[in-house]
């Protein structure tokens, strides 16, 4: 039966889109692709990408898909802070920042947020291993992801403000390298970030 053949072919890409689908069925008619859909053995997350159902379950799932489906991108900003334990709560949202136009989007009933930098910022991410697939994740590093953030984050101006973000002061302060920090809030070239990025140093009594 195709459909078997197809699962274990496009299994291991996790997320897959129509081009990939045409390297191994060249042939194949798109009208099947479609039945497929309809009897849940493809999900579609939007315009020409895939995945299979069961990739949906897998850890960083959402991740991968936002690195993939609006590519260049890096997961950055509340999603990233997350998850160095710099923001204490949960991030509903993913949040991205690519080199492509700024997008919000909804896929597999999670909500994305890809938010754009010039060519000349991105940079800063690393690849994490997510055990998924054997995908690799590109992250900002922490001190790109808080450098990402205020530049973004355009109304967090004062002390007031900043501190009711709630930081996790034990993981900036222990986790974060305040000069890699600062090299990356003069790459923006931007005085209203370099402001805000003194005041959490301020806050953190780095000052």
């Amino acid at each position: 039966m195709i459909i078997l053949d197809f699962i274990e072919r496009m299994k291991p890409l996790g997320v897959f889109s129509r081009a990939d689908i045409g390297v191994v069925y060249p042939d194949l008619d798109p009208r099947r692709l479609y039945e497929w859909q309809l009897k849940g053995y493809v999900f579609k997350l939007r315009n020409s990408w895939y995945c299979l159902p069961d990739f949906l379950k897998e850890p960083y799932s959402t991740w991968i898909i936002a690195n993939t489906v609006h590519a260049p991108s890096y997961i950055s900003l509340e999603s990233a802070l997350s998850f160095y334990g710099i923001l204490p709560e949960g991030v509903h949202m993913c949040t991205s920042v690519c080199t492509s136009r700024t997008l919000r989007i909804n896929m597999a009933g999670h909500e994305y947020e890809f938010a754009r930098l010039r060519d000349k910022h991105y940079c800063g991410y690393r690849l994490e291993d997510t055990g998924t697939y054997g995908r690799r994740l590109r992250i900002a590093g922490p001190e790109k992801a808080v450098a990402d953030f205020f530049y973004l984050r355009t109304s967090y101006n004062s002390e007031d403000e900043i501190r009711e973000l709630r930081f996790n002061e034990a993981s900036l302060d222990g986790g974060l390298d305040r000069e890699k920090l600062l090299s990356y809030t003069e790459m923006f070239e931007t005085l209203a970030l370099e402001k805000r990025i003194k005041i959490l140093l301020k806050l953190l009594g780095h000052a």
